[in-house]
């Protein structure tokens, strides 16, 4: 009976739980969540504690609570979902959509409040809140010019491109060009004098913005276009834009170097102490946790009282003996009469200043022109556009030149800001996802508040960080928010995947249509009046719901009123202040030769006078523009406004306004120009090809003629073979892809074994040590693309962060199975490998869970940001280090596995003193037999086999065993499953597959493969940093295995990977080929150091012979030769126009111009995954369908 009433009442509580609405349910899980973490954080009573205390306390303290913290503040970001997924349309959910921020800013502080009381310690942290004000602006307007060239991109094209940040880094690096011009040196190499020069900066902005939007030009057409005439879809076009990231940081690197550089347009913009603005700020100090305080002790207010009189008062600060508050807020100093401020610099100013003043003038381009409306329509429907008439790919082009141009635009300003390197740009590039995802991709205004609301989380996460990091015993936790920005990805695609852009549309929308269901009857009366006093804000238009003229009206004032204040300030800091002026010139009424700097020679004396004049001119303009301006456009409001009033309050029917047709016609008449010019451009072909054309028409049916000849004896070639091989489809069959397989593995193998080494006497060592670090190097990169083929090229979800799950691996093996007098936990190397593996499998199918759902890009997005989160928190979190006595950065002196037997023997030698001797000493020890000296021998090493060996046998038994795996998976139901789903969702949801669970599965499996794969590199290492995780060096080299190898291919996987690691191999003995002539490969290195110095300094000679090309191409009709070679002739044009001596002295300081053959590695690497995607999309041993037999025997012609 018990068990009855038992069975009842559950069965009662289940139908109860399900009958709550979604609402309900999901607030009793987050109250239940939350309510746990606050037990665990306060009194150590969590379920995270208890698990503790099963396990008799061997979890680090760390660990539960910091858990618990993470849990705590997950259910903040629980209820914020919940107000965007469950609440109803309203008032009350706009007001709570718009609180969210700042409610998630009191989760934060709330949890460290609980955590510091449980700690029984406590956490000062201050605010100063115009410092984070001017820190939100920097970030924010960083963040956006990366992200608004994102979103035009992904508007117009479609895809996401991981290039943007490349573009951002050009930018930067035209700044140190044009600084290094011998043209501006007298302007930039001035001395202080305390004067802004505004000449450079200006024209290395117009610069910046007209290069690189040349090189957006110039990728698009040589890239992008071919991609969109094979309709490619979104995701091999933002792979794609790997490969273009690759190549273009490696050009940047082979010409300016690896070293750090910063734009200084003169000495006097980073003169912060002077050259700043100045605000006046409140601090406000908050006191979590313990705020008691022991007997005697006293605590001082930042804010002050008045201990004097009325009439003679004085000021001390508030002093409490009892405890201190909560929040202690104040904007006076310690005397309580200095008001406390922040300062801005100027060149930290100039950044918000040109990025959100340029993203604004593109949104007015956008909107309010011709060009803007064909880019919308592009966007919108691009073979109903050209139906139209809109020349599609001219909008392409336009749209790649804004996006690559208003980035560089803002790469070029942040080049004042910090010293950078060629992967500064990168480090930017996630958390301009992060913007253009929280403000929808593809809303340039929803770009702008996202970039807003990021750097505000950027500028206050610093803060907070560093108030907690010493309580914690966690120094480098400033450090921690760079991490901030990644967290928010994961947070906003999980919580609203669709930003904040698509819930404003959806309010707007039900604004307009509320509206248009409204009797509304304007009141032009109150409206004229409303023009006679506040006509520049637009007020009277926006009362009627005009609300197109009233934007006019007060973006027109805004303008006027910002170029007022820029031109203001220029008048005052530059020499058309005559303060200014008269200091320079000692009095004088003009600038002469005898006021340049005594020590530049006669010439430069020239230029700088020169120069200054200019120079004196333009600020004098700009500063008779804002004059003019900032009266002359109200004034002209005013005065229109006031002649629409006469005639409303006259009852004076008033004529339509005339438009200004020059100014109205000026798009129309831009496209009449550019027509003319194409048709003229036409005509001088056709004249040419009239006079000499039959050149050209004879050699084109010559080349056409032979590459038919060639193709069709070539075809007919093979398809005999193939029919004589039984193999109809060529490699994308079993025998031909087998067969393929074969000869490219003794191809790869052969060329590896090739591999050169120094002649010495150690020769034979050298080469098996080399032969065995390739091999383990080959097996990790095998097995993390066969992980990657199962995520990617079988079950369709586009993983980025295959490094993630490898570093989950890799920092458990090292954390388990290092000492514990080293914060380690000294496991057996078996089981702390087998649990790495079940770690990383529970993380890739707890993370499906919430991702799978998410668009491929948005996937892509989240795991390349899980493997920066793991990446920063390396390096600042002290449970994420093992193997050193302080609190150096890092995992190290882990076991290595059968490292003692190798040299030892099977048992371990004593030294004089009694103590094991350890595996290093046994190699060295020659009395020692080991399996180590016994190999030596058989291989007459002249030593014992090196360690390498051992790791190398061990690596490729992982990856037979892998190979077998996935195979033997990959043949059975579940693989088909996996391919279904790969192919389209909906059909395998519909034929009763649970697609969400399917999907768990294949990121476990692949999960727990790249953690072997992470363990095995850890060994590798011996020890690793957080760079070991850059995925420059890892991630994208595996995709580019993937890409070359094979899509859906475990055998294009291995091929794929051994040519990464052979590239890898043979660029390491380049480089060390151009230290020595002794060395091998010196020949190589030098023919490659020549060709590379012939394109730095002879670029006009290359400029010419790509013109030859050009013209010859036009002649046989070669059209792709003919553009790729006119566009890269223009590239060496604008080089050679650019570059001088002194930036071959400044980037060279020995004067050996040399290739970096590791930039030269990147370089390749990055052309083989575009020319991969666009003429081999299927790789070098494509996926094999399967085909079922035909049938054959009786009733087969029936069947």
């Amino acid at each position: 009976m018990d068990s009855e009433h038992e069975s009842k009442g559950k069965t009662s509580l289940s139908i109860k739980w399900l009958g709550l609405s979604r609402l309900k349910q999901r607030l009793v899980i987050a109250t239940v969540v939350a309510l746990d973490a606050m037990l665990g954080l306060l009194y150590q009573s969590g379920i995270g504690n208890g698990i503790d205390a099963i396990l008799s306390g061997n979890l680090p303290n760390d660990m539960v609570w910091l858990l618990q913290s993470i849990q705590l503040i997950s259910m903040g970001f629980l209820l914020v979902k919940i107000v965007f997924d469950d609440v109803a349309q309203g008032w009350l959910r706009s007001s709570l959509m718009v609180l969210s921020p700042l409610f998630l800013l009191f989760v934060v502080l709330f949890t460290i409040e609980l955590l510091m009381i449980g700690l029984d310690t406590n956490a000062v942290i201050y605010f100063n809140l115009s410092s984070i004000g001017f820190s939100t602006l920097t970030w924010s307007s960083t963040y956006l010019a990366i992200a608004v060239g994102c979103t035009l991109t992904y508007s117009v094209q479609r895809y996401g491109n991981f290039a943007q940040s490349e573009f951002f880094m050009l930018g930067m690096y035209v700044a140190i060009m044009i600084m290094w011009m011998d043209y501006f040196f007298p302007l930039v190499s001035v001395p202080k004098d305390g004067v802004l020069v505004w000449t450079v900066l200006l024209w290395t902005l117009l610069g910046a913005f007209v290069l690189t939007g040349l090189a957006g030009i110039i990728i698009d057409r040589l890239v992008f276009r071919g991609f969109r005439d094979r309709k490619s879809s979104a995701d091999v076009m933002m792979i794609a834009s790997l490969g273009v990231a690759l190549i273009l940081r490696a050009i940047v690197y082979l010409r300016f170097g690896a070293g750090t550089k910063l734009f200084e347009p003169d000495i006097d913009w980073r003169i912060a102490r002077e050259q700043r603005f100045e605000a006046p700020t409140a601090l406000t100090k908050l006191n979590l946790g313990d705020r008691s305080l022991a007997s005697g002790d006293t605590y001082t207010h930042g804010s002050c009282e008045n201990v004097g009189t009325a009439a003679a008062p004085v000021y001390e600060k508030v002093v409490s003996v009892d405890s201190k508050p909560l929040a202690d807020v104040y904007s006076v100093g310690s005397d309580c009469v200095t008001e406390l401020t922040a300062n801005y610099s100027y060149y930290n100013a100039a950044m918000p200043l040109v990025i959100f003043s340029s993203v604004g003038l593109l949104l007015l381009l956008l909107t309010k022109t011709r060009l803007g409306r064909r880019m919308r329509a592009v966007a919108d429907n691009p073979e109903l556009a050209a139906s139209c008439g809109i020349n599609v790919e001219r909008v392409h082009m336009m749209s790649a030149f804004l996006s690559a141009g208003i980035s560089g635009l803002g790469g070029a300003i942040f080049a004042m800001t910090v010293r950078y390197s060629p992967e500064t740009g990168f480090t930017l590039l996630l958390p301009a996802f992060a913007v253009i995802v929280l403000g929808t991709i593809g809303s340039i205004p929803g770009a702008i508040v996202g970039a807003l609301l990021i750097g505000f989380v950027r500028s206050v996460s610093s803060p907070i960080l560093m108030g907690i990091g010493t309580p914690l015993d966690r120094s480098n936790y400033a450090n921690l928010a760079e991490v901030m920005p990644y967290v928010m990805i994961i947070a906003i695609l999980l919580v609203m995947p669709k930003g904040i852009g698509d819930a404003y549309d959806k309010w707007n929308i039900k604004r307009i249509r509320t509206r248009a269901e409204e009797d509304f009857t304007p009141n032009v009366k109150r409206a004229s009046i409303l023009g006679i006093f506040l006509a520049p804000l637009g007020i009277h238009h926006f009362s009627v719901r005009n609300s197109l003229r009233g934007q006019r009206y007060l973006l027109s004032t805004l303008a006027a009123y910002v170029v007022y204040l820029f031109s203001r300030f220029v008048k005052d800091n530059s020499i058309a202040n005559s303060e200014i002026f008269s200091q320079i010139t000692g009095g004088d009424k003009s600038i002469a030769l005898s006021h340049a700097p005594a020590d530049f020679t006669t010439m430069q004396q020239e230029a700088w006078l020169s120069f200054m004049e200019a120079e004196h001119v333009l600020v004098e303009i700009i500063s008779s523009i804002g004059i003019l301006v900032w009266p002359a456009v109200p004034i002209l409001l005013y005065l229109i406004a006031w002649r629409e009033a006469y005639h409303t309050l006259q009852g004076i029917e008033m004529k339509p306004s005339t438009r200004l047709k020059n100014l109205s016609s000026l798009a129309g008449r831009w496209d009449d120009v550019s027509t003319r010019v194409s048709s003229t451009w036409r005509k001088t072909t056709q004249a040419i090809d009239a006079k000499i054309g039959f050149i050209g028409i004879n050699a084109h049916r010559l080349v056409n003629a032979g590459k038919s000849k060639v193709k069709e004896t070539v075809v007919e070639k093979r398809n005999k073979t193939l029919e004589k091989l039984r193999m109809p489809y060529g490699r994308e069959s079993q025998l031909g892809s087998w067969l393929l397989f074969g000869i490219l593995a003794i191809v790869m193998a052969c060329l590896i074994y090739w591999l050169p080494v120094a002649d010495s006497d150690k020769a034979t060592f050298v080469k098996t040590l080399q032969l065995s670090n390739v091999m383990v190097t080959f097996a990790i990169f095998a097995i993390l693309a066969l992980s990657l083929n199962l995520h990617t090229g079988v079950t369709g979800q586009l993983n980025f962060g295959v490094i993630f799950f490898a570093a989950i691996g890799a920092i458990t093996v090292g954390i388990l199975t290092a000492p514990k007098e080293l914060h380690g936990y000294d496991w057996p190397i078996g089981y702390a490998v087998l649990f790495s593996m079940f770690l990383g499998a529970l993380a890739g199918w707890f993370l499906a869970y919430p991702t799978a759902r998410l668009r491929s890009d948005y996937f892509a997005i989240i795991t390349i940001s899980l493997g920066e989160i793991v990446r920063v928190l390396l390096s600042g979190e002290p449970l994420l280090r093992a193997g050193s006595w302080g609190s150096a950065v890092g995992i190290s002196r882990y076991k290595l596995p059968l490292q003692e037997w190798w040299f030892c023997g099977d048992s371990v030698p004593l030294d004089e003193n009694g103590i094991p001797l350890s595996p290093i000493a046994c190699s060295r020890d020659d009395s020692v037999q080991s399996m180590a000296a016994t190999l030596g021998e058989w291989l007459n090493l002249g030593e014992p086999a090196p360690y390498m060996f051992v790791l190398a046998t061990i690596g490729l038994i992982g990856l037979i065993l892998t190979w077998w795996l996935l195979n033997t998976v990959l043949a059975s139901p579940w693989g088909r499953i996996l391919r279904a789903i790969r192919e389209d969702e909906e059909v395998a949801q519909h034929h009763g597959h649970d697609v969400l669970r399917h999907k768990a599965a294949s990121l476990a499996l692949g999960a727990s493969i790249a953690a072997f794969a992470g363990a095995l590199w850890a060994w590798k290492l011996t020890g690793f940093q957080p760079s070991f995780m850059s995925p420059a060096k890892t991630t994208f080299l595996v995709w580019a295995a993937f890409i070359i190898g094979g899509v859906g291919n475990n055998r294009g996987m291995i091929i794929g990977a051994s040519i990464i690691v052979l590239m890898e191999f043979v660029f390491n003995v380049l480089v060390a080929g151009q230290g020595s002539s002794d060395l091998p490969l010196n020949e190589v290195a030098s023919t490659i150091d020549g060709w590379f110095e012939w394109l730095v300094i002879d670029q006009l000679q290359v400029m010419w012979i790509c013109i030859a090309i050009v013209l010859f191409a036009h002649l046989v009709k070669w059209e792709s030769v003919r553009e790729t070679f006119f566009w890269v002739g223009l590239i060496f044009a604008c080089a050679s126009f650019f570059f001088d001596d002194r930036s071959i002295e400044e980037a060279y300081p020995t004067g050996a111009v040399r290739a970096g053959m590791a930039y030269v590695k990147v370089l390749l690497i990055g052309l083989l995954i575009v020319f991969s995607l666009r003429y081999n999309p299927k790789g070098l041993l494509p996926e094999v369908p399967y085909r079922p037999p035909h049938p054959s025997g009786k009733g087969a012609e029936e069947q």
